[in-house]
């Protein structure tokens, strides 16, 4: 019961900032505003950029409700638990500053890595320390290169979400799969604050659709540190029955489209950092229209993870699959646009 209390309480209080949205993002200063045309910003009126607030919001005050009241408890896990609230409201807070200041590059990414390093470095089970795959009984010890790896995946994660954040629904839509992922495979204390976050960002899917209002850098930023750190909770603590495989589909078309524009734009000479509109979900809209390409999307995220949960074990041949439909709807997507 618990956790569908959490669950009932972030749904109402995300309600609330969606119907409020307007007034909530001109009193923070947390506006959209659409750029003139032929532009990258293409929304048709200034939108706030709240989202991130509902989702944060519901995790720290989830966090908190299962300090106080949650069963199953301990000083260390109210410590650890303590941490990722912190951590996720600190990664709000950066991207919220860069939504309404516009902060370098540089500057964001070193204060989100610093905030990072603190969660991994202060809480064993936000770490990787071995690295199992599939149904393999060898075990890849990282040894203290294992906090070095374990930032370049949550940093690396940090840009695929933010880069995936360019249409209506698309990482709201992620992180309602991942959510359905780690509910199952998150240690039964901290299934309160996943089940908070999934049911606000439940009720903020409907109001993005719409575009009542959008995450900002603020969501995407809190978004991708929530779930890095709770997917390497899970695994730590379920990897007897999860791969690192596993971890690794549940992130692996935002991923695949970063890497793709990363390494691209670099042949191109230009900034991996700098925006466009050649992202998957770019030419999915200009071929076939939205919300149909959020679809398919969400379907090629989806799917694959779906499968792997049938079939255990098999999380590496839906990766090679995931890598190969991704390549093809690309192309495809990409010809049919032009």
């Amino acid at each position: 019961m618990f956790p569908l209390l959490c669950a009932l309480v972030a749904a109402a209080a995300a309600a609330v900032i969606g119907v409020a949205a307007r007034p909530i993002g001109t009193a923070l200063g947390l506006l959209d505003y659409p750029d003139d045309p032929g532009g990258r910003k293409l929304h048709a009126e200034v939108t706030p950029l709240v989202g991130g607030l509902a989702v944060t919001l519901a995790a720290v005050a989830a966090t908190v409700a299962t300090i106080a009241f949650g069963p199953n408890h301990g000083p260390a896990f109210d410590r650890d638990l303590g941490r990722l609230a912190l951590a996720v409201a600190a990664m709000f807070l950066i991207g919220a500053a860069d939504d309404r200041f516009e902060l370098s590059v540089r500057a964001r990414l070193v204060v989100a890595t610093l905030v990072l390093a603190a969660a991994v470095s202060t809480v064993p089970d936000f770490g990787l320390a071995f690295l199992r795959f599939g149904r393999a009984s060898s075990i890849v010890m990282l040894g203290d290169g294992g906090i070095w790896f374990t930032l370049l995946c949550l940093v690396g994660l940090l840009n695929a979400v933010n880069m995936a954040d360019g249409k209506n629904g698309i990482v709201i839509g992620l992180a309602l799969i991942w959510s359905a992922f780690l509910l199952v495979h998150l240690p039964a204390n901290i299934v309160p604050v996943m089940a908070a976050v999934a049911a606000a960002l439940a009720v903020l899917f409907a109001f993005n659709l719409r575009g009542r209002l959008f995450l900002g850098d603020g969501g995407s930023y809190a978004v991708s540190a929530l779930f890095g750190l709770l997917a390497i909770d899970a695994y730590n603590h379920a990897f007897a029955r999860i791969g690192a495989d596993d971890v690794t589909l549940l992130f692996a078309v935002p991923v695949f489209d970063t890497l793709r524009l990363l390494v691209t734009r670099v042949v191109e000479r230009k900034s991996p950092f700098a925006g466009g509109r050649d992202h998957l979900h770019h030419y999915l809209h200009a071929r076939i229209g939205w919300p149909r390409g959020l679809y398919v999307y969400l379907a090629l995220t989806a799917g694959p993870i779906a499968g792997a949960a049938a079939w255990p074990g098999t999380a590496l041949a839906w990766l090679a699959t995931t890598a190969v439909v991704y390549a093809a709807v690309l192309v495809w997507a990409r010809r049919s646009a032009a």
